[in-house]
């Protein structure tokens, strides 16, 4: 059986060296998204402590979102975030409840916690009641615009009300979504269905798929 040649020995060496190196990379990965897991856990319960220590006095709670274990959902007291009946402007108790927290909310997110947190979710909702001479279809739609409509006037008075805090609300402008969730999870009643949930999510760790991404791609240049 005749011998590889030098240069098909370098080549066969090369690729079992980069091989080699892709496993260990990959187990190197393994381990560093684990503790980013870990380290974004922590990062979650101390802004969930954080949020409690300073909001508790105002009656604003906080829970996790059964969905996804980054997320903080703040449970607003007395039904103050619903509205009326296919309306979408905010209550006066509404308008006043973001008013006084808007600027506390903004403080705490836009300090210490600005790199950790990686959006503000303004999550509208409606009920399920069909609109008068409405198929189910078309009355699922406009409920869906309605719950949309709930959530951008949430995010509008948010930043009016931030006006005087020039710096948190840039930072906050940034981190600020909207979205309408339509007749999705219902509460109990048309009543309190007809809501608008405020969610924090802290980053997630993609840094690490990324980097992987970034290394595959380099291989095969």
């Amino acid at each position: 059986m005749p011998r590889a040649s030098g240069g098909e020995y370098l080549a066969h060496s090369f690729t079992d060296l980069m091989t080699s190196l892709m496993v260990i990379f990959i187990l190197l990965l393994l381990v560093f998204l684990n503790n980013q897991a870990g380290a974004n856990a922590a990062v979650t319960e101390a802004l969930r402590q954080d949020l409690r220590d300073k909001l508790e006095r105002e009656g604003i709670g906080q829970e996790a979102d059964p969905k996804d274990p980054y997320t903080i959902a703040l449970v607003i007291p007395n039904q103050v975030m619903t509205f009326e009946t296919n309306r979408y402007e905010l209550k006066p108790e509404g308008e006043e409840f973001l008013r006084r927290q808007a600027p506390k909310l903004a403080q705490i997110l836009c300090g210490a916690y600005r790199g950790n947190v990686e959006s503000v979710i303004v999550e509208g909702h409606s009920d399920s009641v069909p609109f008068r001479s409405a198929s189910p279809e078309e009355s699922q739609n406009l409920n869906l615009k309605l719950s949309q409509d709930r959530s951008m006037e949430v995010v509008k008075k948010t930043l009016q009300f931030l006006e005087a805090h020039p710096e948190e609300r840039a930072c906050l402008l940034e981190k600020l979504s909207a979205t309408g969730r339509g007749e999705q999870d219902l509460e109990s009643t048309a009543d309190k269905s007809r809501r608008v949930v405020l969610k924090i999510r802290v980053n997630s760790g993609s840094v690490g798929s990324t980097l992987l991404q970034r290394f595959q791609n380099g291989l095969s240049r």
